[in-house]
């Protein structure tokens, strides 16, 4: 018998967790108007929030065990609910919300404090290797799982 084509299948599963490291004076304040914002987002195009994610209030300071990101004492975290329920226009959201004018100025990232301006390794895909860029790193950490 003749193979007449051969195709792979590829998947994408991914859980996010999304880190919300305010301010401490905003800090409170973030963590009741973000999943307040989500909520109202998701119910208004008639989605339903439960469904894609879960909030949580950290009463500690550590770092996961198993993804190996930080978490800071009052942090909002944001996981998906399991791989993949979160869309991207949502995650993109989520990502640019300390652009928005009622949050500028309330958030204070990990490494926007500790690292600032970074060289990075990125990628280069016309040239098939690894190169330094530099990057400010932003408020909000986005981890993805795996």
């Amino acid at each position: 018998m003749r193979i007449l084509s051969i195709s792979d299948v590829i998947t994408n599963s991914s859980s996010e967790v999304f880190i919300i490291h305010g301010k401490p004076e905003f800090q409170d304040e973030l963590n009741e108007e973000i999943p307040e914002l989500l909520e109202a987002l998701c119910d208004s195009i008639g989605l339903d929030v439960d469904d894609m994610m879960y909030f949580e209030v950290s009463n500690s300071t550590y770092i996961d065990e198993d993804w190996e990101y930080p978490v800071e004492n009052n942090d909002l975290i944001i996981h998906s609910q399991s791989d993949n329920t979160i869309p991207s226009w949502l995650m993109e959201f989520i990502e640019y919300l300390y652009n928005f004018p009622k949050f500028q100025n309330k958030f204070f990232g990990y490494y926007a404090e500790d690292l600032g301006e970074k060289e990075l390794p990125r990628y280069n895909w016309n040239k098939r290797k690894y190169e330094k860029r530099k990057k400010e790193i932003e408020s909000i950490q986005r981890h993805h799982l795996g």
